[in-house]
């Protein structure tokens, strides 16, 4: 059914029965792409889903107890102001089914993704080919698939961005090469592959991560890769 849309609660028709149906599908996909032990997009995804789901449950809670009030009359025998309830309790019970309904489910969702994502990270090893330079703002990252015959080379850059008017680092990386390894074509020999490939670097910094496992490239151990990169050089940064 694809991805969950960012606004799915709040868009189209404010139905239990029919937002149930759009979670179930969505969360059915998820635990198809985490019993395949693929974690991202689906992850990310529903760590964010999850964040606003909790924020619009906060939000509707405020709106119930803290909504305005339009004035009805006076109650002169108890000397009181009477107010109208102004919330449309219908669409109100609408919404706080569909949050206590998907609120747990995702919680559930969240905590297998976790625990994929930390099997993942303890069964991927980083090290470095060769000396590391001073200078490791850019350089590259090999991935070595556990018991594969090839090593999958990306080039990264890190560098500083503007965010909320805040400067933070961003990684940015790309493919680069392949490197067949063989016994006489080690891994080890792949700096000099990179040295020989783009004499602009000549002496690039050259991370290098192994998994102790099978771990499908492209969904978990590229991202979670990066990640152990990220950390490694805004230690050195």
């Amino acid at each position: 059914m694809g991805t969950l849309s960012e606004n799915w609660i709040t868009e189209d028709l404010m139905d239990f029965e029919y937002k149930k149906y759009l979670v179930l599908g969505y969360l059915q996909q998820v635990n198809d792409h985490f019993n395949e032990q693929k974690l991202y997009p689906d992850f990310a995804e529903l760590i964010a889903h999850y964040k606003n789901l909790i924020r619009l449950k906060n939000n509707a809670i405020g709106l119930e107890t803290n909504f305005r009030k339009k004035l009805k009359g006076i109650d002169y025998e108890d000397l009181k102001l009477v107010y109208e309830n102004t919330v449309n309790d219908e669409l109100l019970n609408e919404l706080k089914q569909i949050i206590e309904f998907s609120e747990p489910l995702m919680a559930e969702g969240l905590q297998t993704g976790r625990s994929i994502f930390d099997f993942a990270e303890q069964h991927i090893l980083s090290d470095h080919i060769g000396l590391l330079p001073l200078y490791k703002q850019e350089g590259y990252f090999v991935l070595y698939p556990f018991q594969s015959t090839h090593a999958y080379i990306y080039r990264y850059r890190l560098s500083k961005i503007n965010l909320l008017q805040e400067q933070v680092y961003g990684l940015n990386s790309n493919y680069f090469l392949t490197h067949t390894v063989t016994f006489s074509n080690p891994i080890d020999r792949v700096k000099y592959e990179l040295i020989e490939a783009n004499p602009e670097l000549p002496n690039p910094a050259v991370y290098l991560f192994k998994t102790k496992t099978h771990l499908p490239n492209e969904e978990t151990f590229l991202p979670i890769a990066k990640r152990l990169l990220y950390k490694e050089l805004l230690s050195a940064a």
